[in-house]
């Protein structure tokens, strides 16, 4: 965590740096993202839609380089069938993060426009969360839960792109996050077992990561 946290400075510091040889553009982002979970434990899991919708600096270094730190709400999360082993019930998780990346962006166009590529580290913090588990086609036998208490507050991960800046303002993205850190603690759930195949009376949190595909718009403000 410490060298993540390191590493995240050190880009700061540049894209600081930057900003005095090419000015700073801001602007807004939002997006569609596909959701799922991947990891030891993700059998059956299957890709959710959710959004991400945010706010970006942006610090040329050059026509070609540039840093582009982020913050960004995102809806992630995961859709089980036959969860628990149980034929007809289904497990939909839909968490809540600040993510928060910090992207080497490279454009091959001319004046800035043109196709990019991007990749950076991502720290993400939980908002919120919602599970629903429904079994059958009755509503009646259903359970909700809303407590953050298994999940991990703060998860480190990862980002990579390709987009196409269409205008000096202008951009359309896909990226794909994953990450490093789990979603849930280890250990016992505190809520309700969410690992299939896990017992109704002693369930374990899962060993399941975010993995989750973004289609994003962007529009930036000033620069040179």
């Amino acid at each position: 965590m410490k060298k993540t946290i390191l590493s995240l400075a050190m880009l700061l510091g540049l894209a600081s740096a930057a900003s005095a040889q090419t000015g700073v553009k801001y602007g807004l982002k939002g997006g569609f993202n596909g959701a799922t979970f991947s990891g030891t434990d993700s059998d059956g899991s299957e890709y959710k839609a959710g959004f991400a919708a945010g706010g970006f600096l942006n610090f040329g270094i050059s026509d070609l380089i540039s840093i582009q730190p982020e913050l960004l709400y995102s809806q992630k999360g995961a859709s089980v069938d036959n969860f628990q082993g149980a034929n007809g019930s289904t497990f939909k998780s839909t968490l809540g993060y600040l993510d928060v990346p910090i992207m080497l962006r490279l454009t091959a166009g001319d004046d800035g426009k043109g196709p990019f590529f991007e990749l950076g580290p991502q720290g993400s913090f939980v908002l919120h969360n919602r599970d629903f588990t429904q079994t059958g086609d009755d509503d009646t036998r259903s359970t909700k839960n809303t407590s953050t208490d298994d999940l991990n507050k703060v998860v480190v991960g990862y980002v990579a792109g390709i987009g196409y800046q269409i205008t000096s303002g202008l951009s359309l993205g896909i990226r794909y996050t994953g990450d490093i850190s789990q979603v849930y603690k280890d250990g016992a759930s505190r809520t309700y077992p969410v690992k299939a195949g896990s017992n109704p009376l002693s369930g374990n949190n899962p060993n399941v990561r975010n993995s989750v595909f973004q289609f994003q718009v962007g529009y930036a403000f000033g620069g040179k």
